[in-house]
């Protein structure tokens, strides 16, 4: 006959077993925990951590015990510490409420450096700003503010290393490296953050990265092709490395754009680039590219125009564009632009001068222009007279 009773003591007995496997693998730390409680409430920050330090080993998967550790050394203001222990108890599988009291605490201290480092930011006191939001990184390396604006302080500090007197070029290149690598980080954190990429390809301008700064500009443009300030960043860029070919791409997308608004140093740039352009095109015995030489001259001399017409006292944008109309022979426009130059203040020298003679005597006016190769003649440069 079956014994009912010895049934019910092994049930009893396998059920007492689970409840001390259950006890050994989730609540076994809860009385080093407790006590480590006990200590961090009374501020004993150094007793607490050595307490858990004991029974690290003996419970490596509570996670509990690790975010307390944390607490204990913030207490003590062992940054690194604390940040790494707020990382491991996030490793170790938390519930849901201890997972929140973790990301509550580390941010409240990740806050505080935040805090003091952004208002130091504001004062432009930019190495303290530094180290508070290093430190802000060690305690949450998860928060991409802190990266962004660990990034923007190196770059302002590396800027004052270039400046300095005398200039100290290798610290300054350092703090760009390492804000290079700080925006990067943000980036990883949220991709999705416009400002972030388009900062780091500042960062990479900066430091004299160019073709790093190309590759970032251009790969962004294909993602928000309507981002003009982007646009205008990545032609400034091609124009310092004198690709000519793209910044006159660049500028044609921009000025075919009815939205965009240029201000007069993009159209002198814009003048300088299809300048650059016609030079390279006209000497081809190409008749094609003859015909687009002429184009780009045609185009510099709108562009000069749209500056000089903007600031008539532009002697350089007045210099460039009667230098254009020179080239395709509009005298008129050569004489008119020059006398209005002169009007507004410009140099009357050599130069200049023996251009408006020159117009003078191709419309026909030679008494005009004898006059006025005269006062050329005494605006001659020394060294030009000498070798006479």
């Amino acid at each position: 006959m079956h014994d009912v009773k010895k049934d019910g003591a092994m049930r009893k007995f396998l059920i007492l077993i689970g409840i001390s496997v259950i006890w050994t693998f989730t609540v076994a730390s809860s009385p080093v925990v407790t006590g480590a409680k006990v200590r961090l409430n009374a501020k004993k920050y150094k007793e607490t951590v050595e307490v858990l330090q004991e029974n690290k080993a003996q419970y490596p998967d509570d996670p509990e015990l690790f975010y307390y550790l944390a607490r204990g050394y913030a207490g003590m203001a062992q940054w690194n510490d604390a940040g790494q222990n707020f990382s491991l108890a996030l490793q170790k599988n938390p519930d849901r409420k201890l997972a929140k009291e973790i990301e509550k605490w580390r941010d409240y201290y990740w806050g505080q450096f935040i805090r003091d480092a952004s208002a130091l930011l504001d004062q432009k006191r930019f190495l303290p700003a530094i180290d508070k939001f290093r430190t802000a990184n060690v305690i949450n390396p998860d928060r991409q503010e802190s990266h962004a604006n660990l990034g923007v302080a190196l770059l302002e500090q590396a800027q004052l290393y270039e400046t300095a007197q005398p200039p100290q070029p290798d610290s300054a290149q350092m703090f760009f490296d390492q804000a290079i690598e700080s925006i990067k980080r943000a980036i990883e954190l949220q991709p999705e953050n416009e400002q972030f990429v388009k900062n780091l390809g500042q960062a990479y301008i900066m430091a004299g990265r160019l073709d790093e700064a190309v590759e970032v500009y251009e790969k962004y443009l294909e993602d928000y092709p309507e981002d003009i300030a982007a646009k205008k960043r990545l032609v400034t860029i091609y124009m310092s490395r004198q690709d000519y070919d793209n910044a006159s791409e660049m500028y044609n997308a921009l000025f075919d754009d009815a939205g965009v608004e240029m201000a007069a140093a993009d159209y002198f740039n814009a003048g300088n680039c299809y300048y650059q352009m016609y030079f390279k095109l006209e000497k081809s015995e190409n008749e094609e590219e003859k015909a687009k030489a002429k184009e780009f001259l045609e185009k510099s001399g709108e562009c000069y125009r749209f500056t000089y017409d903007g600031n008539p006292k532009d002697c350089e944008a007045g210099e460039q564009l009667y230098y254009i109309y020179i080239y395709l022979e509009k005298w008129e426009d050569v004489l008119k632009t020059i006398d209005a130059m002169l009007s507004n203040g410009c140099e009357r020298s050599y130069a200049t001068l023996t251009n408006l003679g020159v117009a003078y005597l191709k419309l026909g006016d030679q008494q005009k222009a004898a006059q006025i190769f005269k006062e050329a003649e005494e605006k001659k440069p020394v060294a030009e007279q000498s070798q006479k």
